[in-house]
This record gives C-alpha cells, structure tokens and sequence, in this order.
C-alpha cells in the first residue's frame, strides 16, 4: 500500500478503488487462514493472555495496571521446522518474539531471530504460567536482558536441543551468541555476548544445572557476566525450585536468589511460599535485602486464574521492614 501512494498521490486516488482494495485484500487473507486450517492444524494457532494487577511494592511506577496483554502466534509450517511471534499491545518492548527454529532431531535444533536468552528457569518461563505473581527481585535484576528492560530477549542464533535415555530427557543444552540489540525499543546500552545453558535430571523428579553468560563488547555501558546455578523437584503436585545468580558488571558485583515452594491442592487451589534475597553491591555493608512471601492462586480450567500474593521486605539499612502485597487477575484464549 505504500508504495502505492508513492505512485499515486493521495488526492487522485479513488476512494471506491481503496475500498474494495481493502474488502479484496481481507476476503483472499480469509481463504488463506480457513485453507490452512484444513491443511494442517499445526500451522497457525493463537493464544493469548491479559493480565491486570495491583500491588503496594515500593518502586512500582503504577500500582494498578494492565501488566500484560499478549498475543502468541506459533505453528509447524514444514516437518522440522517452526516458528513463534508474540507481542504485548501495552507495554514495551511491544514485540516479544519473532523466531524460526529449525529440528534437525530431538537433540539438535537450531533457531534464529528474538527469543529469550537461555538463562535462569524464572526468567524462560512463561509470565502466564509462572506460579507467582511476579519473578523474584533477583531474576528482574540479575538476568540477562530483564536487568535492561528487554523482557530477557535478545537478538541471536542458539543451537539447543535434549538427550534421552530409554525416553527419558536426561540432558537438555542451549548453546547461543547474540547481537545485544533487540528488533524493537532497543535500549542504547547493549551487549553482544555468548550464552550456555545445561541442565541434568539425575532422576524424573529433579533437575539440576547452571547457566553462564558474558559479554564480550558493550556499547554505552560496561562488559557483564552472570553465572547461576539452580534445582528443581517435581513430583505430582508439589514443586520446589531454587536459583542462586552472580552478576559483575564491570568493577560491580551483585548477587541475589530464590527459593520457592508451591503445592497443587486440587485443581482449582495452590498455594506457595517465596524467599527472595538481593545484594546490590557485595562490597558494600547493609546492601542486602530479603522478602518473604506467601500466595494463593485460584484456577478456572485454563482460561482464569486469580492470585494473591503477600508478604513483607526486610532491608539492612535504615528502611527496616516494608510490607509486600499483589494482586492478579488473568484471563487466556
């Protein structure tokens, strides 16, 4: 259509003309859509979730709001290969992902584009399946492209892919380098950097594992590396997860982590307990701060879910105790 007007200009351009232009252009992307879903129904699916929430957490810009609302197009258009785009229509960046990935087999798979870097669970996990209501503190500053606003994604190319034994994972890898600038409201401070990721399950239940992540240029910032390690145990409807996060940037070094607890009651209750604790700068004193916290989440099969979640913060320096409390309702398609 632009270079249409480029041609044309608009005073001379006929209305009836862009008109049925428009009602041409919906009616062959309509025969496109229904034709492919007789074709191949993994070749076009669409989900999405919104997400409004309240809290009183001390440097939240707005305290009640639209957190999310996103739309996930996804699908297998060819037999090894598939692709993912997601946007937020409310907050920025707006586009999420937008990435092909190709299966040259269970253990290999190679994708190209914006997709999430390969660093901590909390932070690859899902915001819509994510237990509480918000990641930890330490993961929001910590994690590689959650620590620059960028929702943990980046620009790059990674090779993952998982190891069975009798059909069983027993070895999952992601291996990636990425540019540092995302597609969309990139920040100007960016990191070209290699990433590598590696988790273990020495049993079904557990998983074990770590993740690294350097810098090797920066651009209106300084070179950074994160080093993690983490756990986990599943086992029905109990399930424990921990993190523990490194970070230097330049001469600063932080650290912080979690510990989690949750327990699916029945299919409509669940709740869990947090531990979160961040140190800002590990060479000053009074620099570490600790939040408890306590929730319930209410499902309604997959299309509601309802949370509360509260607690209190504890800092070393003259702030003392603060409390903590969230609120969250999200509804999906």
């Amino acid at each position: 259509m632009h270079a249409h007007r480029r041609a044309f200009p608009k005073r001379i351009l006929p209305t009836r003309l862009h008109w049925v232009q428009v009602f041409l252009l919906k009616r062959f992307v309509l025969v496109l859509f229904f034709t492919a879903c007789l074709q191949a129904q993994d070749l076009f699916q669409i989900h999405g979730y919104i997400q409004g929430r309240f809290t009183n957490q001390e440097g939240t810009p707005e305290r009640l709001e639209i957190r999310r609302a996103r739309i996930l197009l996804s699908g297998d258009p060819l037999t090894h290969l598939s692709y993912n785009f997601q946007v937020d229509v409310v907050k920025r960046p707006y586009l999420m992902d937008a990435a092909l990935t190709w299966r040259f087999s269970p253990s290999m798979r190679l994708t190209g584009g914006q997709f999430k870097i390969p660093f901590s669970t909390e932070s690859l996990i899902s915001d819509n399946v994510n237990i509480p209501i918000a990641r930890s503190r330490a993961v929001n500053a910590l994690a590689p492209g959650r620590d620059t606003g960028v929702q943990g994604r980046d620009l790059g190319l990674q090779l993952a892919g998982t190891f069975y034994h009798r059909q069983r994972p027993v070895i999952e890898y992601a291996a990636g380098v990425f540019r540092g600038q995302i597609l969309v409201n990139a920040p100007s401070a960016h990191y070209p950097a290699a990433a590598v990721r590696v988790m273990v399950h020495p049993v079904p239940e557990l998983t074990v594992g770590g993740d690294w992540y350097q810098s090797f240029s920066a651009s209106g910032g300084t070179e950074k590396r994160r080093d993690e390690v983490e756990g986990s145990y599943e086992r029905g409807p109990i399930h424990l997860r921990a993190e523990q996060i490194w970070a230097r940037d330049g001469a600063l070094d932080r650290r912080g982590g979690y510990v989690l607890a949750a327990w699916r009651v029945s299919p409509h209750w669940q709740p869990l307990v947090r531990s979160d604790w961040l140190t800002t700068d590990v060479r000053k004193p009074n620099a570490t701060s600790v939040v408890y916290l306590a929730g319930l989440n209410f499902y309604w099969r997959k299309h509601l879910k309802v949370s509360a979640n509260a607690g209190a913060q504890h800092d070393q320096g003259k702030s003392g105790l603060s409390s903590v409390f969230l609120a969250q309702t999200m509804l999906s398609f």
